[in-house]
């Protein structure tokens, strides 16, 4: 029988009088729908794992969810076992000259400075896309100028006929947020942009989440990145 001892966001987790380890519960403002789980178990008792889930869900009111590195298997056996399932991987990305592979592109290449118009429209695009690939996971309810906030003060895009069709949020050779209106017209985006990061800094670092069409297809244009990556699991 599972036993939960709770003090402020911190639960101990006994099984009887054996203590199995603790679970932190924390929040994300931005994400408020789920509640965050984080594990230091001294024992993961597999069988013990969806009551365990069940008595937090009762506590917290709210789905669960935890982050964990792929190739944790016991965490990632333990969560399973509790009715945890996977809805997301995230790969970092640190890329050289020599790793990319993207060929060249042409495309004509714009700056946005925070404060400006052209700003202003990426960063209404940028909540949409954002929210939209994150619903399925935690939706997003941060409104629009917190979540403006946290965005770097530089914006790169690209425009058709006067429309803005992809765009990044960067801070020196770092890309921050991508996204685009479309998979033709980002592909080509995706191509200038990391050669001119690449040309500029030597380097280039960003994260790229398998729910997210735009960050995937940059990913796509460099080789010799790490197979491992962070997963996100949730149990509703």
């Amino acid at each position: 029988m599972i036993t939960i001892q709770k003090t402020d966001k911190v639960c101990s987790i006994y099984s009887g009088k054996n203590k199995l380890g603790l679970v932190e519960l924390y929040e994300n403002a931005a994400h408020a729908i789920n509640c965050y789980v984080k594990l230091e178990m001294k024992c993961f008792d597999n069988e013990a794992s969806a009551e365990l889930f069940s008595h937090l869900k009762e506590l917290v009111h709210r789905p669960l969810q935890a982050m964990v590195e792929s190739d944790d298997v016991q965490t990632v056996a333990f969560l399973a076992a509790g009715g945890f399932v996977c809805k997301r991987k995230c790969y970092e990305v640190e890329a050289y000259p020599d790793d990319y592979i993207g060929g060249s592109s042409d495309m004509r290449l714009f700056h946005g400075s925070i404060g400006t118009p052209e700003y202003e429209a990426c960063c209404r695009l940028m909540y949409r896309y954002y929210a939209g690939t994150h619903k399925e996971i935690n939706p997003l309810t941060a409104g629009y100028e917190a979540f403006c906030a946290e965005l770097p003060t530089t914006a790169i895009y690209a425009k058709c006929r006067d429309q803005i069709t992809s765009l990044a949020f960067i801070e020196d050779n770092e890309i921050a947020y991508v996204c685009g209106r479309d998979k033709k017209h980002f592909g080509q985006f995706a191509k200038s942009l990391a050669l001119s990061i690449l040309a500029q800094y030597g380097s280039v670092l960003f994260e790229a989440d398998d729910c997210d069409w735009a960050a995937m297809m940059l990913k796509a244009l460099f080789i010799n990145q790490r197979d491992d990556s962070f997963d996100t699991y949730v149990l509703k």
